[in-house]
């Protein structure tokens, strides 16, 4: 079985479609997973869905535990498919926020910061100057933004940042730079 987990499919335009969701209607192998968590901002419900052909879905069907996504999760999903003005704005604003983080880190490194680029709704940012990912995510978490430091995926200089709001993003931004300049 080919898994492809499409959690950030949304981000992406329609040009930038890996043609996964295609293949596993042809292919009898192939299993497509997608998210609510992401871009539809229903993290709490932990839902999602998938694609692939009926054997598939039929063995999973016998495997998965009963009672597995709540009343209130369909509910949510089934709203949040339909909300597609909720869906674009929400691609829009990562978009312009995400970019406009990026600039930032890419204004710091000289201190050794630089992001991966992303088509996600966060950025990884790696930490290879005197502040380190642990250092930054210390002081990010002091000022209340929880990132996530990755030294358990072998990045020990990597930090992934999510894009919030606006205030949240600039906030970030002027965190890092402070912490950078300082270190």
């Amino acid at each position: 079985l080919f898994v492809l987990d499409q959690a950030y499919a949304e981000y992406l335009d329609a040009d930038e479609d890996d043609g996964g969701l295609e293949l596993a209607k042809t292919a009898s192998n192939v299993f497509v997973t997608r998210t609510f968590s992401k871009i539809y901002g229903l993290a709490a419900e932990r839902i999602g869905w998938g694609y692939a052909s009926s054997d598939v879905i039929d063995i999973l069907h016998r495997i998965r535990a009963p009672f597995n996504v709540t009343t209130a999760g369909q509910a949510a999903a089934i709203a949040a498919i339909a909300d597609t003005d909720w869906v674009d704005r929400s691609r829009s604003h990562n978009a312009r926020w995400r970019e406009w983080l990026a600039g930032e880190v890419a204004s710091l490194s000289n201190h050794g910061l630089r992001a991966v680029p992303s088509r996600t709704n966060f950025l990884l940012i790696l930490f290879d100057g005197a502040l380190t990912a642990e250092a930054a995510m210390k002081g990010l978490w002091d000022e209340g933004f929880a990132t996530r430091w990755l030294p358990g995926q072998g990045l020990p200089n990597g930090l992934r940042i999510t894009i919030g709001t606006e205030e949240q993003t600039r906030a970030v931004a002027a965190k890092l730079r402070a912490m950078a300049e300082a270190a």
